[in-house]
């Protein structure tokens, strides 16, 4: 039916741990892949074995982090730029997971939890480098 449907988002507001990605003084930096910590709050995804949980879409300095009130846009389904960790060649349809600052590599090992499927932006990469990045909202295990 005409003008019933509605415009879906597929983000949410998620609070910052205090500490997120303590070993980066920039903070919050968008275009990273974050998961959930144990309190429900977000951190950087700094390994591939944790569940991914979407792609945070804007950068809060250092300082607005630390006071614990902190509030990232995240991403969580849909077709979106992520930060390559690592300069590689990818292809569409390659499937990535997060390396250890939270930038996007090809999925290679069994035990780690795939983000996504790249969907654009391909060939050879820098890092740094932004992908397009089909989030399926829910991940998987490479292999699965």
């Amino acid at each position: 039916m005409a003008g019933t449907g509605g415009v879906y988002d597929f983000s949410k507001g998620f609070p910052v741990l205090s500490t997120y990605n303590s070993s980066n003084v920039n903070g919050v930096q968008a275009f990273r892949i974050v998961q959930l910590a144990t309190t429900g709050l977000i951190d950087i995804s700094a390994n591939a074995s944790g569940i991914p949980l979407g792609v945070v879409m804007e950068n809060i300095d250092a300082a607005r982090v630390a006071t614990g009130k902190a509030v990232a846009n995240v991403q969580l389904a849909g077709i979106v730029p992520v930060r390559v960790g690592v300069a590689t060649s990818v292809a569409i349809g390659a499937r990535v997971m997060s390396d250890a600052t939270g930038g996007a590599i090809v999925a290679a090992t069994a035990a780690n939890f795939i983000l996504g499927t790249v969907v654009g932006i391909t060939g050879t990469v820098a890092t740094g480098d932004l992908i397009h990045v089909l989030l399926a909202g829910t991940a998987t295990k490479v292999g699965a």
